[in-house]
């Protein structure tokens, strides 16, 4: 079973996969002329300009997302430059649609929007990947401007539904939990309905991992990488064959399953479930340590690593080789000196507790329909 975008819904499919929305206030590259300028006014008093930004302002996005939590002790979602640098040159950016917001000629906000780049995606739909405004214009109607800026480029551009999160090359899977009221409140006024939870889930490495065993007739692989494509390809088609192509490529440690011949069926004739794991050092930043900073500042002395995506072929599941091929990737590195991993987007919360993986950061999915009525006063 599948759900949107060719991400595995049935919980028999774990999965740790991988669109930020809303920072602050709701939470590039090339040089602006695609979108037209925008003179919108947030409070009274404040003109606002929105238009694309140009390559040097887009590499100002990190300082101004990280800046825009300032309503909380602690950033929890720290934006790395490399990361942000990752996400201007993936094929899902288009520059058009990374737009900010200036207030007297100074850059006080951001909003990220991408429409469909990959055959797996959805005609029709586009996204809000991510949108911040810096702490002391939060309240004063630039978060309003921003998103109705990019939200008419992305009606223009024919979508007729926007995703908030959950984008190719995503930041985040939807709207973070630690958003402020004022966020939520300018999604609902922009028609979004907010649907289910998504979780980052931290397992701790220095305490012993549950048993887990393989099934008789089963073994654990780290030096296939060839057939977990193949299987990615047969089994899940779409976002996770490019994106596991992506993590292969990028130097990720992918894990494979397979019978053997003392399998009562016999020994299969390739992969069937596939693991990567990220040890942190590869040349693509792995979903699970888009927030790494953070976990650092919460488990000092720490070596963090990533597991996901993940999933096995339906006609397996429920037999226990999902679970022990997530503990074996989680054993493999802890023998490789992580002590902290990281299982990102995911619903499957009781299926990785069975480990004793915690939620750790929690978001909710969130749509509307275009073009949006809008609805109630400015944020």
């Amino acid at each position: 079973m599948r759900s949107d975008e060719g991400r595995p819904a049935d919980p028999a499919a774990p999965h740790g996969r991988s669109g930020a929305s809303t920072a602050a206030e709701p939470a590039a590259g090339a040089e602006p002329s695609a979108a037209p300028e925008a003179d919108r006014r947030g409070a009274p008093g404040l003109p606002v300009q929105v238009r694309p930004l140009s390559g040097a302002e887009a590499r100002r996005v990190p300082e101004l997302w990280n800046a825009a939590w300032a309503h909380l002790p602690t950033n929890p979602y720290p934006l790395a430059e490399r990361l942000w640098r990752e996400r201007l040159a993936s094929r899902h950016h288009d520059p058009s649609l990374l737009l900010g917001a200036f207030a007297h000629g100074e850059l006080v906000g951001y909003a990220h929007g991408k429409v469909p780049a990959s055959p797996w995606q959805p005609a029709g739909v586009a996204w809000v990947s991510s949108l911040a405004v810096a702490a002391g214009y939060q309240g004063r109607g630039v978060g309003s401007a921003l998103l109705d800026a990019l939200l008419d480029l992305l009606t223009a551009a024919g979508a007729r539904e926007v995703r908030f999160g959950s984008d190719g090359d995503h930041l985040l899977p939807g709207v973070p939990m630690e958003a402020p009221p004022t966020a939520w409140r300018l999604l609902r006024r922009r028609g979004a309905r907010f649907g289910a939870l998504e979780h980052d889930l931290h397992l701790d490495l220095r305490v012993p991992l549950p048993p887990a065993p393989l099934p008789e007739g089963w073994r654990l692989r780290d030096d296939d990488p060839e057939g977990a494509l193949a299987f990615v390809e047969r089994a899940f088609p779409g976002r996770w064959a490019e994106e596991l192509a992506a993590y292969v490529s990028g130097g990720a440690t992918v894990f494979t399953v397979e019978r053997t011949p003392a399998h009562p069926s016999g020994a299969s004739a390739g992969a069937e479930g596939f693991c990567v794991a990220f040890l942190g050092g590869e040349s693509v930043t792995s979903p699970g340590l888009h927030w790494s900073q953070a976990l650092v500042r919460e488990v000092p002395g720490g070596s963090l690593g990533a597991i996901g995506p993940l999933g096995v072929a339906p006609e397996v599941r429920g037999g226990g080789v999902g679970l022990a091929l997530v503990r074996g990737a989680a054993e493999a590195l802890h023998r490789r000196g992580v002590t902290d991993a990281i299982i990102n987007w995911t619903t499957l919360g009781a299926f990785y507790g069975r480990l004793g993986a915690r939620a750790w950061r929690t978001y909710q999915r969130a749509q509307a329909t275009l073009p949006v009525v809008r609805s109630g006063g400015d944020v």
